[in-house]
């Protein structure tokens, strides 16, 4: 909840504690833990030495003393929150059933597949390369006969559709079909099955500074999206345990069974699922939080803000049938309210969308939707102003709009509508160069990078302020709704981003029911137009 590092020893780093964890005594702990290999000399299998478990226990005993000293430099829950806390942990202790009949049967397709893959692989490159995995001799191999600069995934399906030659194209195929990293999720989900057939911990209470939900262990949240396939009609198909008939219906064996890895998770015997997702939540968080009257009312009386958007970009009248302008749009609308420029808004329709649109239509989306939403615009500035003003002048209190600024001990605390607090450690305002030349201020502080996973300082600004503020107010609403459905029967077994999926006996609730418990909001939101969509169900689906 304070954004530090989650080991205990870094944590107490991050805090600059007097007491920190004992790392010799951590290299005991794990020699005690494990099984050695016992030698003509010493045939025992564990160590057992007396002085190594005295060590382990004053180990033991400091890493209380640490804990200790992290639960009085930091605040307690607030009651709301501590609530969730403990129906995150119900929620993880629950599990979510799987489908080990059909994850048996597809990780015998795979590895028959996969097989047969390889042995046409190996005949190809007349042996050059005997595997689909093979990284270095297929990187080697390919370069050989084209300037193909790595093997990532949105590369070698350029060149599978640019290359001439048949038999590149078929070793890139195989390569993009054998390579498939989504399926290894399956072994993972089976190691990681209970005796009744569940898998637990899948969820980690605030996984993102922000208070989302990150996933651990299987990552259900990083499941393909199976565009193009029906889960169940994969799943039926699976079940039928004859592969040759398997592929006369998905001749792309392995990303049929890539996208359809949602529906190997089932509901209980006797149980359906009840689902629901919120409907475009962070725009429409956005647009509260700034103010922005058109924005709002669009939501309000549902109208089609892409639409809406498009219209603007394109300057002319539009409807539903002009499908690639509101696509256009709808990227708009989700993706320009954190301050994204057209560089980054370019690339981001791509990834997103699968659009390829240029410099120029990018940089006509940004500036339509800056020009229609202008609240939006001087929101990120506002609260930018605010956090720095509050870092440099600690103790005093700072308000924009619904959202509170103040510097308390080592944290820069973000008071959001809810009355949760985001923390920024160790905050500090530094003189920056922009890309035009100039200096500016900029409010930096400690955090956890993202891809060094080192304790770090981080630069941040308006746009990522805002971007911030919006997810942990959307994630507020979110808990909220979870607690109102956990109420009233509906138990959860795991949430995906802005979806909560609950199992509940057959013939219990409704779907109806379930989408107004969830979106109603509580009495500090109760302005919000929020809406959630949702479905019922025996196998999980997207």
């Amino acid at each position: 909840s304070h954004a530090l590092p989650r080991s205990l020893g870094e944590c107490a780093l991050a805090l600059k504690l007097s007491e920190n964890k004992d790392e010799t005594g951590k290299r005991v702990m794990l020699q005690l833990s494990k099984p050695r290999k016992p030698s003509k000399n010493d045939p025992s299998i564990w160590v057992n030495d007396k002085e190594k478990f005295n060590t382990l226990y004053d180990y033991c005993r400091q890493d209380v003393i640490v804990e200790r000293a992290i639960d009085n430099s930091l605040p307690n829950l607030n009651k709301q929150e501590k609530a969730i806390w403990e129906l995150d942990q119900a929620i993880n202790s629950r599990g979510i059933k799987i489908d080990t009949k059909a994850l048996d049967i597809a990780l015998n397709f795979i590895n028959e597949f996969k097989e047969r893959l390889n042995i046409e692989l190996q005949d190809l490159t007349s042996g050059a390369v005997d595997k689909a995995t093979e990284t270095k001799r297929m990187t080697d191999y390919l370069r050989s006969h084209i300037p193909i600069t790595d093997l990532r995934k949105s590369t070698v399906e350029d060149w599978i559709k640019n290359v001439d030659n048949p038999k590149l194209k078929r070793v890139l195929e195989i390569r993009s079909q054998g390579g498939k990293s989504s399926t290894a999720k399956l072994e993972s989900i089976k190691s990681r099955v209970c005796e009744d057939g569940r898998v637990r911990d899948i969820l980690v209470y605030h996984g993102a500074s922000t208070g989302r939900w990150a996933g651990a262990g299987i990552q259900v949240q990083n499941f393909p999206r199976g565009v193009g396939y029906n889960s169940d009609m994969v799943l039926d198909c699976i079940l039928l345990n004859d592969l040759d008939a398997f592929e006369m219906m998905y001749p792309d064996v392995i990303n049929a069974i890539s996208a359809g890895l949602r529906g190997f998770i089932i509901a209980e015997d006797g149980c359906d699922f009840v689902t629901a997702d919120f409907a475009q939540i962070e725009a429409r968080v956005v647009m509260m939080l700034a103010g922005c009257k058109s924005g709002i009312d669009d939501f309000k009386h549902g109208r089609d803000i892409y639409l809406s958007l498009a219209q603007d970009i394109y300057k002319r009248p539009l409807t539903k049938a002009n499908k690639d302008e509101r696509q256009l749009g709808k990227v708009g609308v989700l993706g320009c309210g954190f301050q994204m420029g057209a560089a980054r808004f370019k690339e981001h329709a791509k990834n997103q969308a699968g659009l390829i649109i240029s410099e120029e239509t990018a940089e006509k989306t940004v500036n339509a939707y800056r020009t229609k939403y202008p609240e939006v615009v001087k929101l990120w500035y506002a609260q930018e102003r605010a956090a720095i003003l509050a870092t440099k002048n600690p103790g005093r209190l700072y308000e924009e709009g619904p959202i509170k600024w103040k510097v308390q001990g080592n944290f820069l605390y973000c008071k959001l509508p809810s009355g949760r607090c985001l923390a920024y450690p160790d905050p500090m305002v530094k003189i920056i160069k922009t890309k035009w030349d100039t200096e500016k201020e900029s409010l930096t502080f400690m955090a956890v990078n993202s891809l060094t996973k080192k304790w770090e300082r981080e630069h941040t600004y308006g746009g990522k302020l805002v971007e911030n503020i919006v997810q942990a107010t959307a994630r507020d609403l979110m808990a909220n709704g979870m607690l109102n459905t956990e109420k009233a029967g509906y138990k959860t077994v795991m949430t995906v981003h802005d979806e909560v999926i609950s199992e509940v006996p057959e013939g219990f609730g409704s779907v109806e029911e379930f989408e107004k418990l969830l979106s109603t909001p509580p009495e500090w939101a109760k302005d919000y137009p929020i809406k959630a969509e949702g479905w019922r169900g025996k196998r999980y689906r997207k």
